[in-house]
């Protein structure tokens, strides 16, 4: 009874975190809509259409450092950035920028032969291992100034690996005793409905008289949940389990250089730039379809879902697999944009540890330079990135601030249950706005939609308002569209729910520096008021 006990816990965690990912929406596309006009907290994107008719755009490109994209999905393939010196697969670097075949755009974590990176490693572990014969057992005043920033992060990172054991310690043995009974039951279920794969339908069938009776409870509980098969929560739980399992070992295995062996790159050697391969739609790229698709799918073809920027292409880079990023990939994704003719740059990932932060600083600075906007997503912890750092960030490693970097926070609406959402980061200095995050319409690959949340699709929102901007304002600079958005967005009057406190209330410039969520129709009036003299 204690094992069962102890596994409707476990079952009843991982229960709720599938739950918290599949609230439903009372209605599609509920971000593009208008407060007053439709009672919902959307960026008003028709009157903002409204505001712009028989005015001329011109088209803009937006990069989107992703982990992929599917290059033959409908809705984006018309709008997907072509290299114009470039003839796609013949092999041959036609423009001369030393990356063959970058016909779409590139791909950071793909080997010379095509093959795809698929496995990524957590940066905490990487720069503890990196730096810790260099720095074990010295303290900050022996540390020479130009390693005062690795020095930080290798102690933070070691903070985190060592709360990552203490926490693993404690659940481990419960947590291999509960993978086990899960595991029996699920191999016994299979055998009872002679199914590898079954459904909380599947279980209606199952006798009482030969399946204990409380686990059986359990499993047509678990999956009860939309789309949840056994074979899904196994992997589920079996993935928590690896995750604790490696979490006691980090700080004394140092993690193996998957990158560095498959990429033939050096993955601390900034100069060393010409790395990869063109493959964009390899590791699935179901992220960056759906990032892509909120900024620009094809607008009103009756099909799929409408992207926010009419006159938009799309350039994808893939540096980004999902867990972590190394600062190198990202600073030369951003550097790839810059030079390619991206105005917009969304950044639908981020990271707690930086080590070569100076890298991705100065790739930003150069984009700023170039007059080119960056949309970054604030992260989905529930943390105060005024406290807790997260990364890429709009200070410099030297502490300048970064004016052309938009941090956004992820948004929601009455009918989702919370104007903000219970995952999403904060900071009243280091995140600027929130934007739509919950229940976000969005296309997939392959062909066809899904619901997603996350400050993953907050940050395309708000790029999709600086590529509109920056298609029917195109004198606007950098750092004037990000004013603009900041400035615009709706004011929320009432509190609102602080992530992480349990329901505490507090006004919204509490939880970012303009207090307001982004309002595509408010951004165009401040940009036509702009170009009439009114500001």
């Amino acid at each position: 009874m204690k094992k069962i006990i102890t596994t409707v816990c476990v079952f009843f965690f991982l229960l709720n975190l599938v739950t918290a990912q599949q609230v439903k929406p009372k209605i599609k596309d509920w971000h593009y809509l208008d407060y007053k006009a439709d009672g919902y907290r959307g960026i008003s994107l028709k009157q903002a259409y409204a505001l712009l008719k028989g005015r001329k755009s011109i088209p803009v490109i937006v990069a989107v450092i992703d982990s992929g994209i599917d290059t033959l999905q409908p809705d984006l393939k018309p709008v997907l950035w072509q290299n114009p010196g470039e003839i796609p697969n013949n092999n041959k670097d036609d423009d001369g920028n030393g990356l063959t075949d970058d016909y779409y755009g590139w791909n950071y974590l793909g080997a010379p032969d095509g093959e795809n990176l698929s496995v990524s490693i957590s940066d905490d572990w990487r720069t503890y291992h990196r730096f810790k014969a260099q720095f074990e057992g010295k303290d900050s005043a022996a540390i020479p100034k130009d390693q005062q920033w690795h020095y930080r992060e290798w102690q933070r990172a070691g903070r985190t690996l060592t709360a990552d054991f203490d926490s693993a310690s404690a659940v481990i043995d419960n947590l291999r005793a509960n993978w086990e009974l899960a595991n029996s039951t699920n191999e016994q279920l299979k055998k009872i409905l002679n199914k590898e794969v079954f459904t909380g339908k599947d279980l209606d069938s199952v006798p009482v008289s030969i399946a204990n009776r409380e686990l059986l409870t359990i499993w047509k509980r678990i999956l009860a949940q939309e789309d949840m098969s056994n074979a899904g929560f196994m992997k589920g739980f079996g993935d928590y389990k690896k995750e604790q399992e490696d979490n006691l070992v980090k700080r004394t295995t140092a993690p193996e250089d998957y990158r560095g062996k498959l990429l033939q790159d050096d993955d601390y050697d900034i100069t060393k730039t010409k790395y990869g391969n063109h493959n964009l739609s390899g590791f699935a790229g179901y992220h960056g379809t759906s990032v892509s698709s909120v900024i620009g799918a094809v607008r009103n073809n009756g099909t799929g879902i409408d992207g926010i920027a009419d006159n938009v292409k799309i350039m994808m880079i893939r540096g980004i697999l999902g867990k972590d990023e190394f600062d190198k990939d990202v600073a030369l994704s951003i550097r790839y944009a810059v030079d390619h003719g991206a105005k917009v740059i969304n950044m639908s990932f981020g990271k707690y540890i930086s080590p070569d932060k100076k890298w991705v600083d100065e790739a930003i600075e150069y984009a700023l330079s170039k007059d080119v906007v960056l949309v970054h997503g604030a992260g989905n912890d529930a943390t105060d990135t005024d406290t807790e750092d997260h990364y890429p960030s709009s200070y410099t490693v030297a502490n300048r601030f970064l004016p052309n970097l938009l941090q956004v926070g992820a948004s929601g609406d009455a009918s989702l249950g919370t104007l903000v959402a219970g995952f999403s980061n904060y900071g009243k200095k280091k995140v600027d706005v929130f934007a739509p995050g919950l229940d976000i319409h969005c296309a997939i690959a392959g062909n066809g939609t899904q619901m997603a949340s996350g400050t993953s699709l907050s940050s395309p929102v708000v790029a999709g308002i600086a590529a509109l901007l920056r298609s029917y304002f195109p004198k606007l600079k950098a750092a004037e569209v990000v004013d603009i958005i900041r400035r615009s967005g709706t004011t929320v009057e009432e509190p609102v729910d602080k992530p992480g406190s349990g329901g505490k209330k507090v006004p919204l410039s509490e939880l970012c520096s303009s207090g307001r969520i982004v309002n595509a129709a408010g951004a165009v009036k401040m940009a036509l008021d702009r170009e009439n003299g009114g500001w």
